[in-house]
């Protein structure tokens, strides 16, 4: 049974039409709201072999980068959610960083959503892509 004082942590699954589920968890704590900070997740979204391509864009490599900030709280938090997709010809990386040139950038507009405890709260994105998040006390 957790504790009043537990740790609690923010769960983030996202995947496109053509990719696997990219799941990170991170400890709530650390997404903090700071003045002039935006706590930043990278997901890779690769395209599968064998998944049927509706667009030039799912044969690309996808990064979304998503900016989530949340407010204090113990059984529910507020979160400011946005970000953007980027489509590379090529997935390339130099000293652990994706290098390269996007060929597309689609943004996505702030959102702030409600999170209550171990309830999952999901997003649809530009080009099908599926983003879910979720407040949880459970350790991944």
């Amino acid at each position: 049974m957790p504790s009043e004082n537990s740790a609690q942590y923010l769960r983030t699954e996202m995947q496109s039409p053509v990719s696997g589920a990219t799941i990170i968890t991170v400890t709530a704590d650390s997404l903090m709201k700071q003045d002039n900070t935006h706590n930043a997740i990278l997901y890779a979204l690769r395209p599968m072999p064998g998944k049927a391509f509706t667009s030039e864009l799912d044969r690309k490599f996808a990064a979304a980068t998503m900016y989530i900030d949340l407010s204090p709280g113990e059984k529910s938090r507020t979160a400011e959610i946005s970000g953007e997709i980027n489509y590379y010809d090529h997935e390339r990386y130099v000293n652990a960083r994706l290098v390269g040139d996007s060929i597309r950038t689609i943004p996505i507009a702030p959102k702030t959503i409600p999170l209550t405890l171990n309830k999952p709260f999901s997003i649809n994105l530009p080009q099908g892509i599926h983003y879910s998040v979720m407040l949880t006390d459970s350790q991944p």
